[in-house]
């Protein structure tokens, strides 16, 4: 009787540590990431990372709206150091590691020793065979920004004389896709062309977005964005070839599109920017 009574206790205090050290897991505070404020549930995914503990994120350059921060340990915000962050807790993984990557050798496959990389990378069938996109995250189209004492409308797309960058996407849909009634002018940069606007030389700059709003908006009300065009593309996070992460990845991202989380962060970190435009709010033209 004795010995059994001590084995039955022995059971009991081994489910008791046990049930304890479940609930320390479970109940474990989840770790913080800079000012981000990720969504979702901790720890509900498992990601298999090339360190231990760690979401190793590529990056091309930081910035205030992407990678807040002067250095790689400083950063601290911004939206695609958030994303990573959503990443991550939905990971159960305590610390983000930034990586500065080089875009060329990036979208050819050649870059190895991160878990995702994103920098607002379109994503192209041509770099789809040399390494694996989530679905997209976002997107990001072109703008058409014109003086607002000589506003532009949707029947005068063809007629109008265009500034574009040289050798820009822009450039490409306008030879071969609306083939304006005048000869475009081409600048190495966007301020030149919003120069030759403002010196009237040129009727509307075409370029990204991200580039055309935050012009219009500091420009004290002198130039506007009409509309927007489909050119451009839809950026999505990049993985190694042949990740395990894909399909987890790819549902992370699909929750954050249902949820809201990607939308609000959009605001935070760049409808200041944009002068508070939303740019789904933007008609389409052509």
């Amino acid at each position: 009787m004795r010995r059994k009574s001590l084995g039955f206790g022995f059971v009991v205090a081994v489910l008791a540590l046990a049930g304890a050290m479940l609930g320390t897991a479970t109940g474990a505070t989840p770790p913080k990431y800079g000012k981000c404020k990720p969504t979702g549930k901790y720890a509900s995914v498992k990601l298999k990372t090339t360190k231990s503990n760690t979401l190793t994120v590529g990056y091309v350059q930081l910035s205030p709206r992407t990678y807040k921060g002067n250095t790689e340990s400083s950063v601290n915000d911004g939206y695609n150091y958030c994303l990573a962050a959503n990443i991550a807790y939905r990971a159960g993984i305590p610390k983000i590691a930034l990586k500065k990557v080089d875009f060329a050798q990036l979208v050819v496959g050649r870059l190895k020793g991160f878990d995702v990389a994103m920098d607002d990378i379109y994503i192209k069938p041509e770099r789809e065979a040399k390494i694996d996109f989530s679905i997209p995250y976002g997107h990001s189209w072109s703008g058409l920004a014109a003086l607002t004492e000589n506003p532009i409308t949707k029947e005068r797309l063809k007629d109008l004389k265009y500034a574009v960058t040289l050798g820009s996407v822009q450039q490409r849909w306008l030879d071969e896709v609306l083939k304006p009634t005048q000869q475009y002018s081409t600048y190495d940069d966007p301020a030149t062309a919003f120069t030759a606007l403002r010196a009237k030389q040129v009727d509307v700059v075409l370029l990204d977005l991200p580039v055309v709003l935050p012009a219009a908006a500091e420009s004290s009300g002198a130039i506007k964005v009409y509309a927007q065009v489909k050119v451009g593309g839809q950026v999505g996070i990049v993985q190694p070839q042949g990740t395990p992460n894909r399909t987890k990845i790819n549902a992370m991202v699909r929750e954050m599109l249902k949820n809201g989380t990607l939308k609000a962060m959009e605001k935070k970190y760049y409808f200041s920017a944009f002068g508070g435009v939303d740019p789904d709010s933007l008609p389409y033209w052509g």
